[in-house]
């Protein structure tokens, strides 16, 4: 199958998923069970979930194996899995503390597809 086949937007070429404070696409509040690979070279996993998903990142809860800004992971959602960078961890005692924003570093395999391609047809 084609990258984003038949959901209604584009993947651009760049991961870059936010612009300064700018964020250039809407997230969708949609609570999935990953499993994140902290360290890209071993096959050791944690479980997590997500708060918000989109095309070019998500917004996790936090592990304590995500310790960087910059970190590079992976995530994988059922038998998908791809390559994030670790954009912001927040700070304790804030309205982020406890949460990870992801960005995808490979928008051309989008492990949220089926979650985002449910949830507008839902919407319709």
């Amino acid at each position: 199958m084609q990258a984003n086949q038949g959901l209604p937007f584009s993947v651009g070429s760049s991961a870059t998923a936010l612009t300064g404070s700018r964020r250039e696409e809407r997230r969708l509040q949609v609570v999935v069970p990953v499993k994140v690979f902290p360290d890209t070279k071993s096959i050791e996993s944690q479980a997590c979930c997500t708060y918000e998903i989109s095309t070019l990142g998500a917004r996790l809860s936090a592990l304590p194996t995500l310790t960087e800004v910059g970190q590079i992971i992976y995530i994988q959602r059922q038998n998908r899995r791809a390559k994030y960078k670790v954009a912001w961890i927040g700070e304790p005692e804030t309205s982020q503390a406890g949460q990870v924003g992801v960005e995808c570093l490979e928008p051309a395999n989008m492990i949220w597809e089926n979650e985002i391609k449910s949830r507008i047809a839902w919407t319709r």
